[in-house]
């Protein structure tokens, strides 16, 4: 019998071995190396967890929340190691997407026996 919890695992292995992994490593390690961006990254994560939990209770963003994130995005942009990092993650979830897809095209085969 499979145990498809051995092959996630296995794949979870094999994804830190790929470029893409190690490109978001390179640039994680750039942004804690450098003050300024550690610090606008611990920012605009805190600001966006209050997002997130504001959104999922349902409550509307304060105004002062709304600004705060709109000026800590604009400094976010213009800093260098951040714009690596987040191209990085992205390259990164790309990857992870595709895999996705590769993985649950069994099932969309399935759906598709319906369809036709």
């Amino acid at each position: 019998m499979v145990n498809i919890y051995d092959s996630a695992n296995q794949l979870a292995e094999d994804l830190t071995k790929t470029p893409e992994f190690a490109g978001l490593k390179e640039a994680i390690a750039a942004v804690k190396a450098d003050e300024n961006s550690s610090e606008l990254f611990n920012k605009m994560d805190e600001i966006q967890g209050k997002i997130m939990a504001a959104q999922q209770s349902g409550q509307p963003l304060s105004e002062d929340l709304q600004k705060d994130y709109k000026e800590l995005n604009d400094k976010v942009q213009k800093d260098e190691n951040i714009v690596k990092l987040l191209t990085a993650e992205q390259g990164l979830y790309k990857t992870i997407d595709d895999v996705q897809k590769a993985f649950t095209k069994p099932i969309n085969d399935l759906y598709e026996e319906i369809r036709k």
